[in-house]
Order: C-alpha cells, then structure tokens, then sequence
C-alpha cells in the first residue's frame, strides 16, 4: 500500500496553503484585493510600483497552485475507498481537481503579464487585471463540484467505520454553496458582490482556505486508517 505516497500528497494541501500565500498574498501584495472600481491609471500604478514583487509573488504562487493536484488526488484515493468498483464521484473529483489547478494558474500569469511591460498602455494593464480577477474570482464551479461530490461521496458510505464523519458531507456541501456569490462579480464593480466584496471575495476565500484546514487532519486520519487496515488484512 502507498501509504507514504498519500501522506505527501496529503501535505502538499499544506504547502499549497503555504506558498500561496506567501507568493500571493505578501509578496506580491493581492491581499486586500484592488477594488475594481478603480481608474486605468490608478490600476497600472499598482503594477508599475510593485513590479518586481508581482512578479517573484506570481512565480511563488503558480508553483503552490500545482501542489493543489496531489492534495485533490489523496481525497480521491479515499473517495475510492467508499465508492468501490464504479467510483463516478472519484472521477468527478479528479477531473473537477484538475479544472482547478487551472484556475488557480492562469491568473497569475496574466497578473505577472500585466507587470512584465508596466510601461504599457494604462488601458492594456487594466484589461489584463480585470482579466486575471474575473477569471479568479468568478470560476467558482470547478470547486463547486469538487466539494458537492465530496459530500455526495460522504454521505453514500454506509460501511461500520466510516472513513469520513458524517458531518464532513454536510460541512463539504455547505463550502460548495458558499462559493457560489462568486460566480456573480461580472454584474458589480461596488458593494458586497464585487471582486473585493465581502460575499463575493473575502467568505468564499476564508471557506477556501478554511476547508484546506478542516479537511487536512481528515484525510491524515483516513490515510492512517487505511494502512492499519491493510496491516491487519
């Protein structure tokens, strides 16, 4: 059994954590995020005094979004374990991880494209950030689908040791919902639906991280359950 494979996989979640924000959030400065209410010029200002830090933030945080697919792998191992011989959520899971991994890459290279030529156009600079913060913010089904097929899987496992508790089906399809006021910035540049608006911005990333940390001791616990069981088989 690849208990230890699982185990690293597991902690890659971690480092996700980690180095995103470290590249995203300190170094390159996104957090708070710019309002999208801003002028061109203000918005190129941005990026024409944080250049060199935008861009090592966006080289950090890209290499951290490709450490979200193992950790998206390592749940799936478990989702496997409940579903048996036709495991339609752990495909589901994979494929939604992997959309995901997308999501959370291509922004940051359009963030660092804005800031490899700050000297560009103030118009051009804003495109790309509206681009980069629309995409971001507002691609919330791939994760939407990720954690309802979480909670489906959860709730489907009727074994005497369940691998998850049962409120981690509950706790997965609420984070699902949570995500959605997302989907809504392209209607508003203000207010609590906006890219940098309480609904829209700030609760779906505090449910985001916020599920990395609640699911993490779980998922140590499913791994350490399975390989004593394979200990005793």
């Amino acid at each position: 059994m690849n208990t230890q494979a699982q185990l690293f996989c597991a902690w890659c979640g971690v480092g996700f954590l980690v180095l995103f924000s470290i590249g995203w959030w300190f170094i390159a400065g996104y957090i708070p995020p710019m309002s999208p209410a801003l002028s061109a010029v203000e918005v190129a200002g941005f990026y024409q005094e944080n250049t060199g830090l935008i861009r090592l933030g966006m080289v950090i945080t890209m290499f951290s979004a490709a450490l979200s697919a193992p950790w998206v792998a390592a749940i799936a191992v478990q989702l496997r374990r409940i579903e048996g011989e036709f495991p339609a959520l752990t495909y589901a899971l994979l494929v939604a991880g992997a959309v995901g991994v997308v999501v959370l890459v291509v922004p940051p290279m359009v963030w660092t494209t804005a800031a490899f030529r700050p000297e560009r156009d103030a118009e051009l600079i804003m495109l790309l950030n509206d681009f980069a913060w629309l995409f971001f913010v507002m691609t919330f089904s791939p994760f939407f689908i990720q954690n309802l097929v979480i909670g489906l899987a959860v709730f489907s496992d009727k074994s005497e040791s369940p691998i998850f508790p049962r409120w981690v089906a509950y706790f997965n399809i609420w984070v699902a919902i949570l995500l959605i006021p997302g989907g809504l910035i392209t209607f508003f540049k203000t207010g609590p639906f906006a890219w940098d608006g309480i609904l829209a911005f700030w609760l779906p990333f505090a449910v985001f991280f916020g599920w990395f940390v609640v699911m993490f001791p779980l998922l140590l616990k499913a791994i350490k359950q399975q390989a004593a069981l394979a200990r005793v088989e």
